[in-house]
């Protein structure tokens, strides 16, 4: 590395290989070989093969160019030149392969190889990748330049460890175990607590704080804003100890310990993203897929989230462009490429706050995003725009002067409408979207009131259908009138019925379905937390198909995740007149027929 220092500066890649990565290879103990032949055309291959030993070298050599070349090698490595980024794809290769992330690459051989390790380095940063069963995990990376110049014998020993032959066949297997199995005891113990904690209790307001305080132990830096919210509307003091990380738990898998502390039945997030989306349409490109729309009804603490996030932004990596020139930055780029996945294509709605936040936690800690598009609220409760003209005669006008229902909620769509047809980024454009931004935050204040109010009147009779007229023909008056309807005790009753049973509407908390609707829609049916009563998958699918239908498009598909093969609900949704079901492994696929 020392050395390497002198000619870094206008180092190409076989400069980095020859002078430092095959030298380094040496000294971790390597047996290698460069430039395996890849069993696929359009791919560039990895540059160095390792193995286990010289023997398996030697074996392996008379299967040059198969598959199964690559059944006998430890790992696998791919070089890039000195310094260049490893998180973002650049043009100008002749392969398109070579033009996209580099992690990608890594994980694409991996994933088609089979190979257990996967190294990803430019000279100076090294990466380790581990294969597991479902998608490819970023163990560690090293900046060995800083380390080894600096004399950081802790980082260079690290260096060591990690990525010779002894720590990728030996010593990395064995402390992954050890933590395995120390994890497990630990959450095992965890969860015996939970679930004293919360013992035959079933109201939220006794439920989330202690579901809090084991939570918090568990993630001590996280904050849980909607839980904490919902609890101080019902005067709920909640205590604030302190707690220190463990160093036990490895906030990578926060989705899956908090599903096995705190879920009592979830479905594996078992399925094969490319299937679903892409199927045998061979024409998909990358212009496509980021530009779908996926609606997640039962994210719990993101278990499928990660999974639908992780598979889009390898498939992007996979698919081409529409044109062969194109070339769009964001996402070429590791990091931005998921944030525009959660900003763009993926959406979520949770019905316990405290999944929620923990959901929310786990977003933003692993991927560094805020996920703008998912929200607490039961997507089972709740009313659409055609049902308030199907309860109300929406053509009768209020007042003499004033405008009919019909016509206030008609300009309320075209608002939206054009709303999201003004651009952000051109002053004329953003002026005019301001203007509309303002009066459609009091519309969609006050249609909701008429919603909450509405969806209330099915939980209780107390509310009267003249107050709800009177909501409803009062959409456009000054705001004195609506200060006067707030005083009101009944008000007060309907807002607290919406905020205790999470009362949600669908096309005033997603306004992109006023003008759009969802390519795919997923639901995990059996998911239920350990201090719910169980529904019956049966009635809990046909509730979630019953809502989540009418924003589907028309040639979108509704995912049915499950655990079982569910023979008696698939031979129920087979009798349907409006919808086509075609079974998989461990789920159902709806679409919608042409009547």
């Amino acid at each position: 590395m020392t050395k390497f220092q002198d000619i870094k500066k206008f180092a190409s890649e076989i400069h980095t290989e020859i002078h430092l990565v095959k030298p380094m290879l040496k000294l971790l103990g390597f047996t290698y070989e460069s430039k395996p032949k890849f069993f696929e055309d359009h791919v560039k291959g990895p540059d160095v093969a390792l193995f286990y030993s010289e023997d398996f070298r030697v074996k392996s050599s008379k299967l040059w160019g198969t598959r199964e070349y690559y059944d006998n090698t430890l790992g696998i490595l791919v070089l890039k030149r000195y310094g260049r980024n490893l998180h973002e794809g650049i043009t100008g290769f002749y392969l398109e392969f070579e033009n996209r992330i580099p992690l990608y690459q890594v994980m694409y051989l991996l994933k088609n190889s089979h190979a257990p390790w996967g190294i990803l380095t430019n000279g100076r940063y090294w990466i380790l990748i581990k294969k597991p069963v479902a998608f490819e995990q970023k163990l560690i990376e090293i900046d060995l330049e800083a380390s080894l110049l600096s004399g950081d014998e802790k980082s260079a020993r690290l260096f060591f460890n990690t990525f010779s032959h002894m720590g990728l066949n030996k010593t990395l297997p064995e402390i992954l175990e050890h933590q395995r199995q120390i994890l497990i005891k630990h959450l095992k113990d965890k969860k015996k607590v939970s679930r004293k904690v919360v013992g035959s209790f079933k109201k939220r307001v006794d439920i989330y704080p202690r579901i809090r305080d084991v939570y918090r132990e568990l993630f001590p830096d996280d904050t849980l804003p909607s839980t904490e919210t919902y609890l101080k509307h019902y005067a709920i003091e909640v205590e604030n100890n302190t707690y220190q990380k463990t160093g036990i738990v490895n906030e990578y898998d926060r989705s899956d310990i908090c599903s096995y502390l705190f879920t009592g039945n979830q479905t594996k997030a078992d399925f094969d993203i490319e299937e679903i989306i892409i199927g045998q349409n061979k024409q998909y490109t990358k212009e496509d897929l980021l530009s779908l729309r996926i609606l997640d009804m039962t994210p719990g603490f993101g278990n499928v989230t990660t999974k639908l996030l992780e598979g889009i932004a390898y498939l992007s990596f996979v698919l081409p462009y529409h044109e062969k020139t194109s070339f769009i930055a964001e996402w070429e780029n590791e990091k931005s490429l998921k944030k525009y996945i959660l900003d763009h294509n993926l959406y979520g709605i949770e019905r316990s706050h405290i999944c929620y936040d923990a959901l929310i936690n786990m977003l933003n800690h692993r991927y560094g995003a805020t996920a703008h598009h998912y929200k607490p609220g039961n997507p089972l409760i709740g009313i659409t725009l055609k049902d308030i003209g199907n309860l109300f005669d929406i053509t009768k006008q209020g007042s003499l002067f004033g405008r009919n229902p019909k016509e206030v909620l008609d300009e309320f769509r075209e608002m939206y409408r054009l709303y999201f047809s003004l651009s952000s980024k051109i002053k004329e454009d953003l002026k005019v979207r301001e203007e509309i931004g303002v009066k459609l935050k009091i519309y969609v204040s006050r249609i909701k009131d008429v919603m909450d109010a509405t969806t209330a009147t099915f939980f209780t009779k107390d509310i009267d259908i003249k107050k709800l007229e009177d909501l409803l023909y009062s959409l456009e008056a000054d705001e004195s009138t609506w200060d006067i309807f707030r005083k009101k005790g009944w008000y007060t009753e309907f807002q607290h019925l919406a905020l205790r049973n999470g009362f949600f509407h669908m096309e005033l908390e997603f306004p992109i379905l006023l003008t759009n609707a969802y390519d795919f829609i997923f639901i995990q049916p059996a998911l239920n937390y350990s201090w719910e009563d169980e529904i019956p998958v049966g009635e809990a699918t046909k509730a979630f198909i019953k809502k989540g239908m009418p924003f589907l498009k028309q040639d979108g598909k509704f995912v049915v995740l499950l655990d079982d093969e569910e023979e008696v609900l698939l031979s129920d949704l087979q009798k349907s007149k409006k919808y086509a079901v075609k079974a998989k492994k461990n789920l159902f696929i709806l679409t919608k027929r042409d009547l």
